[in-house]
């Protein structure tokens, strides 16, 4: 089984923006926390961050004969990801779209997602909890 992890624009500045909401996670805290979680699970990861759609569509279309699951969190991307949409309508590969809420405007993006009608499950919460939420749900 291999999952693909496609955090969009801006996560890198999650450090940043978890302090302060009062924590200390950053991205790269993430991604070790991510893999681990896989890798107790026998399951292959994959991590990418990319700041445009155009990467993501492109990796996912590369790939998407090796893919198991995806589990992305397309940021501010995910109001205009009609291409991103369409791609995950046609392949059909179980996709878990997650919203960190420490971030401004996240809880209004995740809302307005235009993804949000072809994903398998959708997690919103603080830090790592809606990835783990959105990978175990992938482990299923």
């Amino acid at each position: 089984m291999k999952i693909v992890v496609f955090h969009g624009p801006n996560m890198p500045l999650l450090g940043k923006v978890s302090v302060k909401a009062g924590a200390r996670l950053t991205l790269d805290k993430l991604n070790k926390t991510l893999r681990k979680e896989a890798g107790a699970a026998g399951v292959e990861l994959k991590i990418y961050q990319f700041y445009d759609e155009e990467r993501i569509l492109k990796t996912i279309s590369r790939n998407r004969n090796e893919i198991s699951g995806i589990l992305i969190n397309p940021g501010p991307l995910a109001r205009t990801a009609f291409s991103l949409r369409e791609l995950l309508g046609i392949l059909q590969i179980p996709t878990v779209e997650v919203c960190v809420e420490e971030f401004p405007f996240s809880e209004e993006t995740f809302s307005k997602s235009v993804i949000k009608d072809v994903v398998t499950a959708r997690f919103i919460g603080a830090g790592a909890e809606p990835y783990l939420h959105g990978l175990n749900s992938l482990l299923k």
